[in-house]
């Protein structure tokens, strides 16, 4: 097995998705495990990120240029989106921008590009008629052919990269990891894994800010089962989320209780003793830069601005006020990033849950009631 060595017309063609990632992110910060600034890749590589969105593919085109080997890689895409007419059914335009799509669709440039660059169609439970192949008998048998697809592209000398999770985190959580890793490392006796984490702050600026942190390069062992894999993988991910301005906001936020006050200058200072403590105890999360430099005033009155448009807090005269609102559980977690971005901000941070909790007993208990704050 040889590696594909990746082209110019392939590299170029990566390029120019990365050149939208203004028109989607504020900035983009990247984080490494080591001093190399570059994701080990030997092949053959399996290289496995979190699902957050649509915008996984513009952070997907940052990401290539850090690959050590770059070669061709092989992308398990959902069925669709190499369909006709994927953006008129996906985004439902109306006006001139309908037209642009349908425009678009009809020269079949996506689909072209997507498969030049390496995607390859995958169907998802219960979507992409997988009813009709279930009530046929013909599921199994369809998915098997998919992964041996895979599995043939990545032995003619491509590198997978995959979203274990298989579906976005509408939540803010990691999702249930897929067995995917699993039946490929099956396959292929001396794959190489590795991994990174996209963390999305949606609250500190006008615009999202992304978050990059690369993992280092990691096996399983032989006598793994699915399901210790799994754990591994799920591990390898969440652990790698960022600590950002927006998710430690929330994370504190939802330690008040209902209708609680507190100065915003005394806000500033839990969240300062708060990531002093992470980098003294707890070296291997990642922090934000806006956090490490301590000086992120205007970001947070934009968070609360946002906050209070979303009526989860009143924000007056430099006193922030919890309110009711913001501990209602939405009757579905679809989309929590609008019925409740304070929680959705805050559920990035479930893998580090028990280390935040842990100091904040240990320093913050204090804390915990600003009542009436004036």
């Amino acid at each position: 097995m040889k590696p594909k060595k990746r082209t110019v017309a392939y590299d170029f063609l990566i390029k120019l998705v990365s050149f939208t990632k203004n028109l989607v992110f504020h900035s983009i910060e990247e984080n490494f495990s080591d001093a190399e600034n570059h994701l080990e890749t030997p092949y053959p590589s399996a290289l496995l990120c979190n699902h957050v969105s649509e915008a996984d593919v513009v952070s997907l085109s940052i990401v290539y240029p850090r690959l050590k080997p770059k070669i061709k890689m092989i992308i398990p895409a959902r069925e669709d989106i190499l369909a006709p007419g994927f953006l008129q059914k996906e985004f439902r335009a109306k006006g001139v921008l309908k037209w642009i799509f349908r425009f678009i669709d009809a020269t079949k440039i996506i689909p072209f590009l997507l498969r030049y660059i390496g995607a390859v169609p995958i169907k998802r439970p219960f979507r992409d008629n997988t009813r009709e192949l279930i009530k046929r008998g013909e599921l199994r048998d369809t998915v098997d052919n998919e992964w041996n697809d895979l599995v043939a592209h990545i032995k003619k000398g491509r590198n997978l990269f995959m979203f274990p999770e298989g579906t976005y985190n509408q939540d803010g959580f990691l999702n249930q990891v897929k067995r995917g890793a699993y039946y490929i490392k099956s396959k292929i006796g001396q794959l190489h894994f590795n991994s990174f984490t996209l963390t999305y702050d949606h609250l500190s600026y006008k615009k999202t800010k992304l978050y990059i942190k690369y993992g280092k390069p990691f096996q399983f062992d032989p006598d793994f089962t699915a399901d210790q894999v799994v754990k591994l993988v799920s591990e390898k991910l969440g652990k790698n989320y960022t600590v950002t301005l927006g998710n430690l906001t929330s994370f504190v936020l939802f330690k008040f209780g209902k209708e609680t006050k507190i100065k915003q200058q005394q806000f500033i200072e839990l969240l300062l003793k708060l990531k002093k403590q992470i980098e003294i105890s707890f070296p291997e999360i990642t922090l934000a830069s806006e956090l490490k430099g301590e000086i992120f005033h205007d970001q947070l009155e934009s968070i609360f601005s946002n906050l209070k448009k979303f009526k989860l807090i009143d924000w007056e005269n430099q006193i922030i006020s919890t309110k009711e609102s913001l501990y209602h559980l939405p009757k579905s977690l679809h989309n929590l990033k609008k019925m409740n971005t304070v929680l959705y901000h805050k559920n990035q941070l479930t893998a580090h849950m028990s280390h935040l909790e842990e100091i904040w007993n240990g320093v913050f208990t204090g804390h915990g009631a600003y009542h009436e704050t004036t």
